[in-house]
């Protein structure tokens, strides 16, 4: 398997509809997950960066989320708007500040 120096990571946790937590799948995170898959492959990054499916990243209430690895980032409220500015700030070795949200408390 090889290793990627970048990994996006799209939770597609869905769960019933008024569930008090949400749902990023209910906020459109795979058909995020279909276009950073497809943005990646455009941009000819693929081979360095990888977007995957993930269960709950327990950021429910901020979905759709992705998290950004190595960079250890979140990123909140994220749509497929957001999806080519994802794509070229993997591509360049960045982030996305404006989608950054901070870590949750233990």
């Amino acid at each position: 398997m090889p290793h990627r120096k970048r990994y996006l990571f799209v939770c597609t946790n869905r769960r019933e509809d008024g569930h008090p937590k949400g749902s990023c799948a209910a906020s459109g995170s795979e058909e995020i997950l279909k276009l950073l898959k497809a943005g990646l492959l455009k941009e000819g990054v693929a081979a360095e960066a990888r977007a995957c499916g993930s269960t709950c990243l327990d950021l429910c209430e901020i979905g759709a989320v992705v998290v950004q690895e190595p960079e250890h980032v979140s990123y909140g409220h994220v749509t497929a708007g957001d999806v080519p500015e994802i794509v070229a700030a993997v591509a360049r070795g960045d982030v996305v500040s404006r989608l950054v949200v901070a870590p949750k408390d233990p």
